[in-house]
């Protein structure tokens, strides 16, 4: 007989109880009482209409239509940035909304299924009829289940529009941006450009006298009556944030100092935690004074809280600059995380003062570019003399440093000595120095917004860099002094089991990867925009990882068009950075041999070269769909002419990925002997012995056959053989060779030496001597001196000797 467990009736009781309605009062204390209909209790389930209800999709389609109606239908309204930003906003947050719901109501659309899986299949014409109960309770599971449908139907239909809302506003954003940022002023050199500004003057006077006017009402009513207690409250609570804030410098060295060893890290570390701290105590300071002022306050209009807002987008970056320059530039040298001069770093305290106050009139000119309501002209003249007054800066402090570091040098260099320049340092003052003059030129004739968008630009990449750079710096760090296998953390690791081999590869693979993802962020703050917007950023890194559904179009404009110019230059900087860092850093804590690095390098360096084409065919909107012509040409050229090129490449990756043949193999090939140099994606460099380079095809190597001396032995061990008649004593002989080859000066004393007799023949018996040259000597140069110590200690010893003419060793 089947037995049913007590737990399994008891909660399908429940089940059905809870859809049916029905419930058994407390009251009951026996069958006999009737069973109360339980339309008047709360179902354990919730239905459709309670989770998503009829009103909240009914808002959510109307707020779609509204949004649709006023930024895409009606085009020829002419919106402005401010106005496309406020409608994408709400479509995002409508398409937020939609995904909540969506999130919520799905998983009752599974309970419901399980409900239906334990009620079974309804009774077949045949079989016996099943209770009436569960009769209703089907049917109400068949209702709720259609109900859960429908809504769900209708909430998908709103995530796409949403969805496709949101992505033609951004098209609509860019569109008005890249031609406001083309289009041509009137001169400020000019007559027209100050005769329309002076016709403009009087309504931009009251419309400032009108502002103006708000501010004071909002003062005198936040400084009236028991507000005016609120307000000083507000404006105390400030205050002391950033006075905490200017005192917690010194108790973080402290703090630093205690827990962190000495060295780079120390500096690196407190730079990284005060410049944390300005940025939370500056955007919580304003916001405190903000808020305090604007509670509960009448005059407080729509023009004001936009000016706030904007200006404390930028209050955040202000207390960053201010803190860097403090770090950078600190009274005490041991904290300064870049080696300068007291002189150089007295002489450039005052530039973070002026980027600060840079950023805050920044912030106040986006609210006069898209809120204030000036004319044209009187936003593009504070526009072009913000970007006169800026850009100098790009280049006054390269040259400020040049200049000091010229004095130093010429103080302390000996008689005859030249300047020495780093060529990134070069590349930075010359690129610095060429976009002022190309803000200067566009301002006066008539670009100002392009001069303003490249200068607004070119400032929040500085100031992301250098962040990044802090953090790039602080996790290298960090890395090797603390996590190294000597470290006082990585002692412990190795005191837990972890071979210290691991442990100091980790301490430099990690950072490593951590930089590759400040890579990515700096990528996505240079796609951004110029005005360093989070959720913009935070969207173009979400589509770097995850990929974008872009149309087929392309697009140029000028960010599409510095990126392309930028990418190679700061992707080869890159490149050449990486592969300094595992040449000097990695590849030291690892057995790769110098082929197994070559091959690692050029892949590596290839990959990124292939990366930084795909994201400047990005950049200019090209996407695969777009290309499909190009591929077909290929393969059109690849059917006719260009068989032996792709052979060439898929040959060379085979031999990186397999490596028969490595750099500093000694190899035969069609009958020449020589030693490979370099093995690129298409040929391979031989070195021949008269120093004459032979370039041979990578599919040579597949597709013939190729002698491999340097395969035959250990690596580092090299062989001598010689000749010796039957009248020589080859006991002697062989311990003259064991002798002299252990007291070589080039050969490992750790590795004894042997002597074998390989063969006799011709009169004569073959005696090999192999030996292993010491680290850091090459093999040639090691048998060479073994080859003249041997040809001395046997005149020496008048053992006759003749040398054979053919090497097989290298």
């Amino acid at each position: 007989m089947l037995r049913i467990p007590v737990r399994v009736v008891f909660l399908l009781s429940l089940f059905l109880f809870s859809l049916s309605g029905l419930s058994v009062p407390a009251d009951a204390q026996n069958t006999d009482q009737p069973v109360a209909a339980a339309s008047t209790l709360t179902p354990l389930i919730m239905g459709a209409q309670d989770i998503v209800s009829d009103k909240t999709l009914d808002e959510l389609g109307a707020e779609i239509r509204s949004i649709y109606t006023s930024g895409v239908t009606e085009q020829q309204a002419g919106h402005s940035a401010l106005d496309l930003s406020t409608l994408l906003q709400r479509a995002m947050a409508v398409s937020t909304r939609t995904d909540r719901l969506m999130a919520r109501i799905k998983p009752y659309q599974d309970v419901y299924q399980n409900f239906v899986d334990i009620l079974g299949k309804p009774p077949g014409k045949d079989d016996p009829p099943e209770a009436a109960s569960i009769t209703e309770q089907r049917a109400s599971l068949s209702r709720r289940q259609k109900d859960i449908s429908a809504r769900m139907t209708r909430l998908r239909l709103y995530q796409l529009e949403a969805q496709q809302l949101v992505n033609e506003l951004r098209q609509h954003d860019s569109a008005i941006q890249q031609a406001t940022l083309w289009q041509q002023m009137p001169s400020p050199l000019g007559v027209n450009f100050w005769s329309q500004f002076v016709q403009s003057a009087p309504q931009d006077g009251r419309r400032l006298n009108a502002l103006g006017a708000e501010t004071l009402a909002m003062l005198a009513t936040a400084l009236t009556g028991k507000r005016v207690f609120i307000t000083l409250a507000g404006l105390c609570a400030s205050i002391l944030l950033l006075i905490g804030w200017l005192n917690a410098r010194k108790p973080i060295r402290l703090l630093c100092s205690r827990f962190l060893p000495t060295g780079r890290v120390r500096p690196i570390a407190a730079t990284v935690l005060c410049g944390a701290v300005s940025v939370l105590a500056c955007a919580i300071s304003f916001q405190v004074f903000w808020n305090t002022l604007a509670f509960d306050n009448p005059a407080v209009g729509d023009d004001l809280a936009q000016l706030a807002s904007m200006v404390a987008t930028q209050a955040p970056l202000c207390g960053l600059v201010l803190e860097l320059g403090f770090c950078f530039l600190s009274s005490k040298a041991e904290w300064r995380v870049f080696n300068m001069s007291d002189d150089l770093a007295r002489s450039l305290r005052l530039f973070p003062a002026w980027l600060a106050i840079a950023m805050i009139v920044r912030g106040i000119l986006r609210y006069v570019d898209t809120q204030s309501g000036l004319s044209l002209l009187s936003v593009q003249l504070m526009d072009g003399l913000y970007t006169l007054a800026v850009s100098p800066l790009l280049f006054a402090i390269p040259r400020k440093l040049r200049t000091t570091a010229a004095q130093d040098q010429d103080e302390e260099a000996e008689p005859g000595g030249t300047e020495q320049t780093p060529p990134l340092a070069q590349f930075l003052r010359s690129m610095a120095m060429g976009i002022s003059i190309i803000c200067w030129i566009a301002v006066l004739s008539g670009y100002i917004p392009l001069a303003y968008t490249l200068i607004s630009w070119v400032s929040v990449m500085a100031l992301s860099m250098t962040a990044l750079l802090l953090a790039s710096m602080l996790t290298t760090a960090v890395g090797g002094t603390l996590f190294a296998s000597r470290a006082p953390l990585g002692r412990h690791l190795v005191e837990l089991g972890l071979p210290p081999r691991l442990i100091n590869q980790a301490s430099i693979l990690i950072p490593g990867l951590i930089n590759v993802l400040l890579l990515a962020v700096a990528y996505a703050v240079a796609t951004s925009g110029a005005n360093f917007d989070p959720p913009q950023i935070w969207r173009q890194l979400y589509s770097l990882f995850h990929g974008t559904e872009d149309s087929n179009t392309s697009s140029v404009s000028l960010d599409a068009i510095l990126l392309c110019i930028a990418l190679p230059l700061l992707g080869y900087q890159a490149i050449k950075i990486v592969k300094s860092w595992f040449q000097q850093r990695f590849f030291p804590a690892t057995n790769l041999d110098i082929g197994a690095q070559a091959s690692i390098l050029s892949i590596l360096s290839y990959a990124a070269w292939i990366l930084i084409g795909l994201a400047m065919f990005a950049a200019l909107g090209v996407t695969v769909k777009s290309m499909t012509w190009v591929v077909s040409a290929l393969s059109v050229g690849i059917g006719f002419g260009l068989q032996s090129i792709v052979q060439n490449f898929v040959s060379g990756i085979i031999l990186m990925a397999e490596r028969p043949v490595s750099v500093g193999d000694v190899v035969t090939i069609a009958g020449v002997t020589g030693k490979v140099e370099r093995i690129s994606v298409r040929s391979t460099d031989i070195r021949l012995d008269d120093k004459s380079t032979m370039i041979v095809p990578n599919s040579q190597f597949i597709t013939s056959a190729v002698k491999n001396a340097t395969r035959a032995q250990k690596p580092g061990v090299f062989t001598v053989e010689l000749d010796l008649p039957f009248a020589s004593d080859l006991n002697k002989a062989s311990s003259v060779v064991i002798a002299t080859l252990s007291a070589c000066a080039d050969t490992d004393p750790d590795s004894p030496p042997t002597v074998s007799m390989t063969s006799v023949a011709d009169g004569s018996a073959v005696l090999t001597g192999s030996a292993k040259a010491r680290d850091g000597v090459e093999i040639k140069t090691a048998r060479s001196s073994a080859l003249f110590a041997i040809w001395q200690a046997f005149q020496e010893n008048e053992i006759p000797v003749t040398f054979r003419q053919t090497v097989r060793a290298p």
